[in-house]
């Protein structure tokens, strides 16, 4: 076709259903393109996927969406329009706290810190009252990841985007029980099924970003926390996430 398309992931389902180590060996990853469909000048194919170890032992495994969009599409933004992102009381507003993003361990190093501070944490806000956090990030057009995804068409990761999801649910978890030497993070929690949804991109024009979760499940003996929530770039709501999950170990 003579016609500029554009590869984008629009969501997807998996579960991890074993830890990757140094001594795990050889992963072998199987793709199966199930459906494709297309219109409007898109195309949109569905996909299996299962990534599985040197005995055949199942590590990963789910489903995903990808679309080719002209350049006319991308730039036609509207974002996930039914979502509805918890929104914090001036109460919970008045009495969360702020700071700037950890830089000491067991957080990420500058290269991989993909939030800038937090500007709200409520250790029982949200609407179960199990806890809100938010974070925000300004857009550096400079980022390494806009040279190398992708050439020629320079956007944020849509990996990143979950990444700085799960950089505020360990801030959250942080808070909540402490870190002991010893400790780590298992994320996401193995036989725990979790989704994203895409609807947007963050490109080098944009200007910020804002990641909310919301605390959805808590178990304190276990260090285990569940959460939902959004990203949102200068306005539009464009990643979704559920049952995403992490334990400290």
């Amino acid at each position: 076709s003579d016609v500029d398309l554009s590869f984008r992931n629009l969501g997807g389902t998996a579960t991890q259903f074993l830890p990757v180590t140094p001594a795990i060996g050889t992963l072998t990853t199987t793709v199966k393109l199930t459906s494709v469909s297309a219109s409007g000048g898109m195309i949109i194919q569905h996909y299996t996927y299962r990534l599985t170890n040197a005995a055949g032992e199942i590590v990963y495994d789910g489903t995903t969406y990808f679309g080719f969009f002209t350049k006319q599409a991308l730039a036609n933004q509207v974002g996930l329009r039914d979502a509805t992102p918890y929104q914090p009381t001036a109460e919970e507003q008045a009495r969360g706290e702020a700071f700037d993003f950890p830089r000491a361990a067991p957080f990420p190093s500058d290269q991989l810190r993909m939030m800038d501070a937090v500007d709200l944490y409520v250790r029982d806000g949200g609407s179960q009252g199990l806890g809100f956090i938010r974070g925000v990030k300004t857009v550096n057009p400079d980022e390494w990841f806009f040279k190398a995804h992708f050439y020629q068409d320079p956007v944020w990761p849509g990996s990143l985007g979950l990444e700085a999801f799960l950089q505020l649910l360990k801030v959250a978890a942080v808070k909540r029980w402490g870190w002991r030497d010893g400790d780590r993070f298992e994320t996401m929690v193995l036989n725990q099924p979790h989704d994203w949804t895409y609807r947007g991109q963050v490109i080098p024009t944009d200007k910020h970003v804002t990641v909310q979760a919301e605390i959805t499940a808590l178990d304190d003996a276990q260090r285990f926390l569940e959460a939902e929530g959004f990203l949102i770039v200068d306005g539009r709501i464009i990643y979704e996430m559920k049952r995403f999950t992490l334990k400290i170990k």
